[in-house]
């Protein structure tokens, strides 16, 4: 039986278990960072994750320190080699397109960092398997792959006397046996770090980066092979700055950053000489995450060392833009304490599960259809009404 609703509360519901979720309806994923509600409870952060007790952001929120924003203000820190930064993320398991419009200045808000290598964009890493911190770290454990924009240096080997501000793009492979991790990475002069559009997706082994600047078309910026990569990943935001003072840690130790907050207040500093300057405003507008749909043409071809840029622009050049579909059928689990919204311009209908302490929104401007299998766990809060999505 079908119930079909025009107006709909729920507290209550009966657990059902049912295997790991479909992989549709990604864009539940999407975050438009109008709700600072969504931070702890959509994103997770590997300072937490990982057991680190040393959390590398000053400050970090959702519409608060920048209205619609996610705003990240890093310490002195870093990703390179076995250095970890900042990253606010969330696990994906599937083939994905992740799109953001970033921009970044110093901390004061008036041009661009001061500090070398001070850039904010989109990572996706291997996930390390260890909570407790130092304790369960091990050099050389470092899988990624990041696009980030802000000032990076005047004399990169890669761009050697090129002016800010900069894409940094790297790549970085884990070597265990031989640590520590070997960072890859380019740079390029950029005509601006404001309102930058960043995506990038993730094709079975293909790793496609893309830039677009504000009244531009979108380009691939570069392209990886990451066989190596697991099938779930952590995607989302990173931010590092003052590299002048992280570097003095290298290459002995790694360590002392990761678990360490390196401000004013550090205790035990290797490098106590050596001065601070963290000045690094990352601000992100949105998270939208896309499912991939590959053209016929393309089904077989190398995506990183066969297909051109135009033929890769072909279904990965589109606009992005808030999720509004005209139909659609959900049947993603949304998880423990998970905020959500789903709006479509007609009908919606759905058979999922909705987990303790979820707080889920769907809304649709014709009908709303909830199948059998469509449960609210005790707890739960839901709301279903008719409001059609601009």
């Amino acid at each position: 039986m079908i119930k079909q609703l025009l107006l709909f509360f729920c507290t209550l519901g009966m657990l059902l278990i049912i295997p790991k979720g479909s992989m549709a309806q990604i864009q539940l994923l999407n975050d438009e960072f109008d709700n600072a509600a969504t931070l702890h409870a959509n994103w997770l952060n590997i300072n937490d994750e990982e057991g680190w007790n040393a959390e590398h952001l000053e400050v970090h929120d959702v519409d608060n320190s920048t209205t619609g924003h996610l705003h990240m203000m890093p310490w002195s820190s870093s990703w390179y080699q076995d250095f970890r930064g900042t990253l606010i993320h969330k696990r994906v398991d599937q083939n994905f397109v992740v799109t953001s419009e970033v921009t970044v200045t110093n901390r004061a808000g008036t041009g661009l960092p001061s500090s070398s290598y001070s850039l904010a964009g989109i990572m996706l890493r291997t996930p390390r398997n260890f909570s407790n911190g130092a304790a369960g770290w091990t050099a050389g454990g470092e899988n990624y792959i990041f696009l980030a924009t802000g000032f990076a240096a005047n004399n990169h080997p890669t761009c050697s006397g090129c002016p800010g501000p900069h894409f940094e793009v790297k790549t970085t492979t884990e070597r265990p046996f031989n640590p520590p991790s070997q960072s890859n990475l380019e740079v390029s002069s950029i005509p601006t770090a404001s309102n930058v559009q960043i995506r990038v997706a993730r094709i079975d082994h293909a790793i496609i980066v893309l830039n677009r600047f504000p009244g531009g078309n979108w380009q691939v910026h570069q392209r990886y092979d990451r066989s190596d990569f697991p099938t779930e990943l952590q995607v989302g935001f990173v931010t590092y700055t003052d590299w002048p003072k992280i570097s003095t840690y290298a290459p002995n130790n790694f360590l002392y950053q990761n678990s360490n907050v390196i401000n004013a207040n550090a205790v035990n500093d290797p490098t106590a000489g050596t001065p601070l300057n963290p000045d690094l405003i990352g601000q992100f507008d949105y998270a939208r995450f896309d499912e991939v749909v590959v053209p016929t043409t393309l089904m077989g071809v190398d995506l990183v060392s066969q297909a051109s840029d135009a033929e890769l622009l072909s279904f990965l050049g589109y606009d992005s833009e808030a999720y509004c579909p005209f139909d659609i059928h959900v049947d993603r689990t949304i998880t423990v304490g998970q905020i959500a919204e789903m709006s479509v311009q007609n009908d919606l209908t759905a058979d999922n599960l909705i987990q303790l302490n979820a707080d889920v929104s769907y809304k649709a401007g014709h009908s709303l259809e909830f199948q059998d299998d469509f449960e609210v766990v005790l707890g739960a809060e839901f709301s279903a009404e008719i409001d059609v999505c601009n």
